[in-house]
């Protein structure tokens, strides 16, 4: 399997992630966001509790893990209304990344609270991150259940209800099922109306169900309720693209920009999907005007250096993505795209540096890092480029039996294979990867490359 470039994934995302995350969330927190509230979550509201949940959270911070857990089964003893303390330990867990002692603890709760539906909410949540959708659908009809007969904590039931009908919702979207996912999210919606997730999501079912006008109405709805929601012409724009309707989308896309001009976020967006259709000129313009109104903002100058590194005009992608790093030096796409750019010059120095920010992306992401196997694809490139292809090949080879290739990694694979005379097989994987028409940094090259092979293969 061929995955698409990360930083090309970007344009559909802010449409299309809301349907693959549940709304619990605990897995995708980082440390430094982890309160007293968040372990308790909506069982109760009266701050007083966090005495003991505070200092456990002190205590697993220093590696206490023995201290931290008799803390918390304290406050849990001392307020039956708590979450269970397993509960509060894999939410800490999965704050720090450590999904195995995370799922133990769940697995713990679930025998020792057999009543309680919180176990199989977040084993749902992590199952489905992992696209095991099988599991995910048995995990959340089992919290449903038990949630329609818990009676402990009207808060935090009423917290189950919202969680399983998104979890069964996120199933029945990932599986298609739109009747069904309709059905969920009206549910969700009934408990919620406030909700600017279930409303965008609620938009793309009914998109899905052929009701466009009413998908519009939930966009717009989304947006009332959140600023910061995808602005509703351009949701809309992305349903249409999808469906290959590009006239419309396009549409849609210059509506989004009539009647909001002076926002950034929908000229990025703009940006990005002009990029998608291989307008570079218009990417261009509208990427250059987010940045004139904003320009401080990192996303423009990561989105204004990805268009000239589709353009291949490398001295403006170094300038954009050096601003970036610079400004955010653990931004990945920043960091990432500049040792690629980096790597595309003559000068000694610039290539060294590549391999330094190659190398040290690969070691900060190791595995279950998200940005894993787009540091390691970029890496093999790296090497590749400085002449050390056996690296490159090992790397690539790793990661093709992964199925973690990327498009620009299967254009590198291509490359590899030119080198060792196996052109045929080169041929096939760019003619595999250039017959999906999405967009990705080293598509031109990958055509080109094609057109030498065929040329080649004819004489």
């Amino acid at each position: 399997m061929v995955r698409r470039s990360a930083l090309f994934s970007v344009s559909r995302c802010v449409v299309l992630a809301v349907i693959l995350l549940p709304v619990c969330g605990a897995s995708s927190l980082a440390y430094g966001q982890i309160t007293a509230q968040t372990l308790v979550g909506k069982a109760v509201s009266d701050d007083a509790q966090y005495g003991d949940i505070n200092n456990a959270i002190g205590r697993f911070r220093d590696r206490d893990i023995v201290g931290c857990r008799a803390l918390l089964e304290r406050a849990r003893s001392n307020n039956p209304k708590l979450p269970p303390p397993g509960v509060m330990m894999a939410v800490l867990w999965l704050g720090v990344n450590q999904l195995q002692p995370a799922r133990a603890e769940l697995e713990d709760t679930a025998v020792k609270y057999p009543g309680d539906p919180e176990p199989y909410l977040m084993l749902g949540d992590l199952a489905f991150q992992d696209r095991r959708i099988t599991d995910a659908d048995v995990l959340f009809s089992k919290a449903t259940a038990l949630t329609t007969a818990f009676s402990e904590n009207a808060k935090r039931k009423r917290d189950f209800e919202i969680r399983c009908h998104a979890g069964s919702a996120a199933v029945a979207e990932s599986r298609k099922q739109w009747d069904a996912a309709q059905k969920y999210l009206a549910a969700w919606l009934e408990l919620d109306p406030d909700n600017a997730s279930a409303r965008q999501r609620q938009g793309i079912v009914l998109f899905q169900l052929g009701k466009p006008q009413e998908a519009l109405a939930e966009f717009r709805e989304a947006k009332k309720l959140d600023e910061k929601a995808v602005h509703p012409e351009l949701a809309m724009a992305r349903l249409y693209d999808d469906a290959k309707q590009r006239d419309t989308a396009k549409k849609l896309i210059e509506q989004a920009i009539k009647s909001a001009p002076q926002d950034p976020a929908v000229l990025l967006a703009t940006a990005q999907w002009y990029v998608g259709q291989n307008d570079l000129p218009a990417a261009t313009i509208n990427a250059d005007n987010a940045l004139k109104l904003d320009p401080k903002s990192l996303e423009a100058k990561v989105v204004r250096g990805a268009i000239a590194r589709v353009a291949r005009d490398y001295k403006t992608a170094e300038r954009f993505f050096n601003e970036a790093h610079v400004q955010s030096p653990g931004n990945f796409p920043a960091g990432n795209s500049l040792a690629l750019v980096l790597v595309e010059t003559d000068d000694k120095d610039s290539r060294q540096r590549a391999l330094e920010m190659a190398e040290a992306n690969v070691a900060m992401h190791r595995e279950g890092s998200p940005h894993q196997a787009n540091a390691l694809t970029t890496l093999a490139w790296v090497y590749y480029k400085l002449g050390r292809r056996e690296d490159a090949e090992k790397i690539l080879s790793q990661i093709s039996q992964n199925n973690q290739l990327t498009t620009d990694g299967a254009y590198y694979v291509a490359k590899l294979l030119v080198d060792r005379g196996e052109k045929d097989r080169a041929r096939k994987i760019l003619e595999d990867v250039l017959a999906n028409e999405a967009m990705f940094a080293t598509r031109a090259d990958a055509v080109d490359l094609l057109a030498t092979l065929k040329k080649t293969a004819g004489n």
